[in-house]
């Protein structure tokens, strides 16, 4: 019987069976070419997607000098707080006395001159003799600064000028370094033949003290020791200290 149905059905059989393997086989190669295709894309777009990652990254590494250089604002900036913490230089103090119209005590900046200092202290009097001294040397810190009056013999180098006074050389002999030789001791001002003018070469005697030692000196007499000038009123025992070493009583 099974042999009868196919002997009548087997042309119908071998067509069918034939046309399920070619479409069989069509769907079969689409799907391998459709595979493909979708392939290409998907290997490009990786492609591209580390293209997309990495072009960010070269940018940023392109950006990362730029911004640590500083700008001209913030460079500008930096310098000038660099400036404003360094620190400012000391004042100078310089005592301004004789021919002046308000002596005393000034604060000066550094790099100011006699000149300066002269006019702070109110200007020279009409008979201070300017020529005896520099106008344009610079003032230093603790001097003494003394415009000296017209036919006065005390004008000379360092006695009105901003450098610093000479320290007296103790009664001690002193050799010279590397030399052998004895430095001579400084020559100090004699109480009883000093003048105004010499007097107020003193730190911190003003033209008042000077005239009280020399009012001592008219009623009193003659100075016996350095010593005795502490008795002499407005010269305390700190104002003898100071200058000591620098007079002489003969």
């Amino acid at each position: 019987m099974l042999l009868d149905w196919w002997e009548r059905h087997r042309r119908l059989v071998l067509i069918v069976a034939a046309t399920l393997f070619v479409a069989v086989s069509f769907w079969l190669y689409q799907g391998e070419q459709r595979a493909e295709t979708v392939g290409v894309p998907l290997v490009s777009s990786a492609y591209a997607e580390r293209e997309r990652v990495g072009q960010p990254e070269t940018a940023l590494q392109k950006r990362e000098p730029v911004l640590d250089q500083p700008s001209d604002a913030h460079a500008r900036s930096e310098a000038e707080a660099a400036v404003e913490r360094k620190p400012a230089p000391p004042p100078l103090y310089v005592d301004v006395k004789g021919k002046v119209k308000q002596p005393g005590l000034y604060r000066f900046t550094p790099g100011m001159r006699v000149a300066d200092a002269i006019e702070q202290a109110g200007g020279a009097l009409p008979e201070a003799d300017l020529d005896q001294i520099n106008l344009a040397e610079p003032l230093a810190d603790g001097t003494a600064l003394l415009v000296p009056a017209k036919g006065s013999a005390t004008g000379g180098p360092g006695s009105a000028v901003g450098a610093p006074p000479l320290s007296p050389v103790p009664a001690s002999v002193t050799r010279a370094a590397g030399t052998g030789g004895a430095v001579p001791k400084a020559k100090l001002l004699n109480l009883n033949t000093a003048t105004v003018e010499e007097l107020m070469s003193l730190p911190g005697i003003g033209e008042a003290r000077a005239k009280a030692i020399l009012d001592y000196r008219s009623q009193v007499g003659r100075f016996r020791s350095a010593d005795e000038l502490k008795k002499v009123s407005g010269i305390g025992a700190k104002m003898f200290e100071r200058i000591k070493d620098q007079i002489v009583a003969q």
